[in-house]
């Protein structure tokens, strides 16, 4: 009789989603030590440069994208689904979805053996 109790994340798994963890944090963190001088050069050159409708122009520019970059990064949202999931990270997130979680599982997924969707099983005469 098959068990109903989960059996939580396989230790594969858990490593895999460690590693990637690690890999987004570290790329978090350097964006941040890029960007804060950079923030502070472009704000300060439209403080003074610019001139009424481009005031601000290239800052808001620079927010921006780094909006956009935190939302392909997706850095924690992932974990809520992830959790006790036999596919961790990857229970958060499609194959090719524009986040970095399903970049990272569209390439895992492409180097994967193709798999049929059922076993092939002899036909019986």
């Amino acid at each position: 009789m098959p068990s109903r109790i989960p059996e939580g994340t396989p230790p594969r798994v858990l490593i895999r989603d460690f590693l990637i963890f690690q890999a987004k944090t570290f790329i978090d963190g350097l964006k941040d030590v890029v960007v804060i001088p950079f923030a502070t050069i472009l704000f300060a050159l439209d403080l003074i440069f610019g001139k009424g409708d481009k005031r601000g122009r290239t800052f808001y520019a620079l927010m921006g994208a780094c909006e956009s970059f935190d939302r392909w990064m997706n850095l924690y949202r992932p974990a809520s689904q992830a959790g006790g999931s036999a596919e961790g990270l990857f229970a958060g997130s499609e194959p090719g979805d524009g986040t970095m979680m399903g970049d990272i599982e569209g390439l895992m997924r492409r180097n994967e053996p193709a798999r049929s969707a059922q076993p092939s099983v002899p036909a019986a005469f």
